[in-house]
């Protein structure tokens, strides 16, 4: 028996006896794992968010002073949430209204184009007609261009009588 018990005792494997050190380092770990959680719930803004009656009582019971600055924070963020939800909805107001304007400024765009390209034509006629009563001038004398080419407007005898402002040699046509 003698020998059973050294061998127990020599014997690494065998289990020791568990001092107090043992027992206070287990109540040591355990507090600061509750600690960590106490300290988690307590920042965690859902905790003081909470619509669980029990909760909530034992919140405004035990931590008044916390339980009243969350509402208030919580309050001020609602606040800031509207303010931001109403800018929002000004943005997409504004940036509507700018689409609009836009394709508003694309059709007018378009359409000056359009306008654009009716002038061209236009200036082409008048210098094509312009270059062409030059050539009959040539060709004519004064009294025989004047029996040849009748006009019954004023615009039509300023080309004729080429005013400066139809002279086809200070004329210059540019698109």
């Amino acid at each position: 028996m003698t020998q059973e018990k050294t061998e127990k005792s020599s014997n690494p494997l065998a289990p020791k006896s568990r001092g107090a050190f043992y027992y206070i380092d287990g109540i040591l770990v355990r507090l600061s794992l509750l600690v960590m959680i106490v300290a988690l719930l307590w920042n965690w803004d859902g905790f003081w968010k909470t619509d669980i009656k029990f909760l909530t009582d034992t919140q405004k019971t035990y931590f008044p002073i916390k339980y009243e600055a969350e509402r208030l924070k919580i309050a001020a963020l609602d606040e800031k949430s509207s303010l931001f939800t109403k800018m929002n909805e000004r943005i997409v107001k504004y940036e509507q209204e700018r689409n609009r304007s836009l394709n508003d400024l694309h059709a007018v765009e378009q359409e000056l184009v359009a306008v654009n390209k009716e002038a061209i034509v236009l200036l082409r006629h008048y210098d094509t007609s312009l270059r062409i009563i030059n050539q009959l001038r040539r060709k004519f004398t004064p009294d025989e261009f004047e029996d040849t080419l009748k006009c019954n407007s004023t615009e039509c005898e300023n080309i004729v009588k080429l005013s400066p402002e139809a002279d086809p040699e200070t004329y210059s046509f540019q698109e």
